[in-house]
């Protein structure tokens, strides 16, 4: 299942990530251009006991290598125009299993690089600023993007429970931050937020 937008799309698993050259009939609102990464530390911004995923996912989560896509903590700043959602979803699926979902971008996808913390934060903060000018909100306007997930670095829950960081837009036009359990049917209207190589 495929919903395409205008400068970045959304894609399932067998569709490729593609960018329009150009947009038709549409306005641009707000006009935003990029946005600026930060540094995102788990406990700092979610609370005590809360840590990137560490090791194997049938592990403890505290010992081995971080579950994260290095490459986004490569990226400062990063263009609208080159933003790109991926559901994973196949042929006649509605929803997968978080972890099947990261499976498959990690898997499938390797030239889709998965937003972290650090481009969940970015976004968030720019939201808390500008508002109806902020990246989200035209994201939602022109894509119609009003849900996304942030695959690029797993969180452990103090419960050892892998999580993701979500964003979405609720019922009184307003975003909210929130996570989400791994073992969780990933929902089709929840694309994975990231984009293509920088190089």
């Amino acid at each position: 299942m495929a919903f395409k937008g205008i400068m970045g799309k959304v894609f399932g698993s067998g569709k490729q990530p593609q960018q329009p050259n150009s947009i038709e009939g549409r306005v641009n609102i707000g006009d935003p251009k990029s946005v600026l990464t930060k540094p995102f530390d788990p406990a700092e911004f979610l609370g005590k006991g809360w840590q990137t995923w560490k090791g194997p996912v049938k592990g403890n989560g505290q010992s081995g290598e971080e579950d994260i896509d290095l490459r986004t903590l490569s990226l400062s700043e990063i263009e609208i125009a080159k933003f790109l959602f991926e559901t994973c979803l196949r042929e006649g699926e509605e929803m997968i299993p978080g972890e099947e979902k990261l499976r498959r971008l990690k898997e499938e996808k390797p030239g889709f690089i998965r937003f972290g913390g650090n481009v969940f934060l970015g976004l968030w903060l720019d939201y808390q600023v500008n508002k109806e000018n902020s990246v989200l909100e035209w994201l939602f306007r022109n894509l119609k993007i009003g849900s996304m997930d942030f695959f690029g670095q797993i969180l452990r829950h103090p419960s050892a429970v892998r999580q993701v960081l979500v964003l979405m837009r609720r019922g009184n036009n307003n975003w909210r931050w929130d996570t989400s359990w791994l073992e969780n049917a990933s929902l089709s209207n929840r694309p994975s937020a990231g984009c293509g190589s920088q190089s």
